[in-house]
């Protein structure tokens, strides 16, 4: 007998979460014999529930939530001895796993997407004892990007993280930083220092256009120092899908790199939209770890 499990996050999507559950109950009916809802309530619920599920077995485990909940679910999942299939429905303010994976961002249409999806592999990354999709931000910009509030990504969606990392880069401080890759070590002073995993970051879907979401590798990408009127070069390298020509940017394929900041000075970082750990980090890429429900 299949079964799955669907973790909903009745916050997200300006708390209109609820109003898709029931259609995706109904979806998840077709493909599976049993289907159990869960509704978080707290910080790291869906990590605990996508463990529990995992670990006693059920076919699959599905959220509904933005990047946050789909971060805590497959954290869970990583800890559990066994590997259930994966899928989500894109509900957040940024949502950039699904748009590596072509999910319709529109909730309805990615429910409707599960009649034909199928099962692909994608690498995730890990940071220290945490797992992520997405990405891993240190410097000024991380810190602003954290500070977001709800109300303003409902009021304003992603341009609300555009906002605030503009104004974040105004007053940018630059760290010295050792970084290791297993091939170089060298120092360098940055504001900002990004490990990205796919094509998508900050909703910039251009981000990285040469990264796959099975590639094996990571982008480190290493922002050198520049003054505030290089900002819209910076942006239009960004918006065109051209980043990695940019002369203020230094961008590196890697397996695994270790972070660390002089004078070991406090300097907390950005996983997947989130609060991160504090430096050091070490980090790697999981390659195709985790089977995910995607579009044909």
């Amino acid at each position: 007998m299949t079964s799955c499990l669907l973790i909903v996050n009745p916050s997200s999507g300006s708390e209109k979460a609820n109003r898709y559950v029931k259609p995706m109950v109904m979806k998840l009916a077709t493909i599976f014999d049993k289907v159990e809802v869960k509704e978080t309530q707290k910080a790291f619920d869906a990590t605990v529930f996508s463990k529990e599920a995992a670990d006693a077995g059920v076919t699959a485990v599905f959220c509904m939530g933005g990047d946050g909940t789909v971060n805590e679910t497959i954290n869970g999942l990583v800890q559990a001895k066994h590997q259930p299939a994966f899928g989500f429905i894109p509900l957040g303010t940024v949502n950039d796993l699904a748009r590596a994976l072509k999910i319709p961002l529109k909730p309805s249409r990615a429910i409707d997407m599960l009649d034909t999806a199928k099962l692909v592999s994608i690498d995730i990354g890990r940071v220290n004892d945490r797992c992520f999709t997405n990405g891993v931000a240190i410097g000024t910009l991380s810190e602003a990007i954290v500070e977001v509030s709800a109300a303003e990504k409902t009021r304003l969606g992603s341009l609300a993280y555009f906002i605030k990392g503009m104004q974040a880069l105004k007053e940018q401080k630059v760290y010295d930083f050792k970084i290791e890759t297993g091939e170089e070590a060298i120092c360098v002073k940055s504001s900002l220092i990004i490990v990205s995993l796919t094509n998508s970051l900050g909703s910039f879907e251009k981000f990285m256009p040469g990264a796959g979401v099975a590639d094996g590798k990571m982008r480190l990408v290493i922002f050198k120092e520049f003054e505030l009127f290089d900002t819209a070069k910076i942006i239009a390298k960004l918006l065109s899908g051209h980043l990695g020509k940019s002369k203020l940017v230094t961008v590196k394929p890697v397996r695994q790199v270790k972070i660390t900041v002089a004078g070991n000075e406090p300097l907390s970082t950005n996983v997947d939209g989130d609060r991160g750990p504090e430096l050091p980090l070490e980090i790697e890429v999981l390659p195709s770890y985790l089977q995910v429900y995607a579009p044909q």
